[in-house]
């Protein structure tokens, strides 16, 4: 009899505990937070731009998105991170358990501007998800965990398969071993 293996192209992870994973309540708290710090960043730099630089609104909106860039990516790589990551306690990891590079991180934040992730979809997605993760954290191979939250064990790296929302969706997730016996 021939025995076929298994794909493991995508390689190992890391998984979590259950409680470390930060749920939908407190990334509720991170989007407000973030948006009222986003709003008095871009409030501030334009009183000061047009104060300086009267009739410039074209370059300032340039100013304005490196602005919010630079507060919703390189600072969540960071230990800084953000202050809605800093008040909540969470921080976000690859699937391999490392620190995000800056391109995934921008990958993710557009998600919202351009993929089928809305605020709303985030939302529903994080309410029903086993590790209480977003589709945008999916889709960018992340998780949003506690800060002093440690792997407790490594799990192959599968392609997930769903249809909701009118999407097929796949993305890569960590499989517990105890999942992969019962399949």
């Amino acid at each position: 009899m021939k025995q076929t293996s298994r794909d493991r192209s995508l390689g190992d992870g890391v998984y979590f505990a259950p409680h470390d994973y930060i749920g939908l309540g407190p990334r509720i708290i991170v989007f407000i937070i973030d948006s009222i710090v986003l709003v008095a960043m871009i409030w501030i730099a334009a009183f000061l731009w047009f104060n300086a630089i009267p009739d410039n609104a074209a370059t300032f909106l340039f100013v304005a998105i490196a602005l919010i860039w630079a507060y919703l990516v390189p600072l969540k790589r960071t230990d800084v991170r953000t202050l809605g990551y800093r008040t909540v306690g969470g921080k976000l990891v690859t699937l391999k358990g490392t620190r995000p590079s800056n391109l995934m991180l921008t990958f993710r934040t557009l998600l919202w501007m351009f993929g089928p992730c809305n605020f709303l979809l985030d939302l529903i997605w994080c309410g029903i998800d086993d590790d209480q993760q977003t589709m945008r954290d999916r889709y960018s191979n992340m998780c949003l965990v506690r800060f002093t939250a440690q792997p407790i064990g490594t799990g192959e790296i599968h392609l997930a398969y769903f249809n909701a929302f009118g999407y097929n969706l796949i993305y890569p997730r960590v499989v517990h071993p105890k999942a992969q016996t019962s399949t």
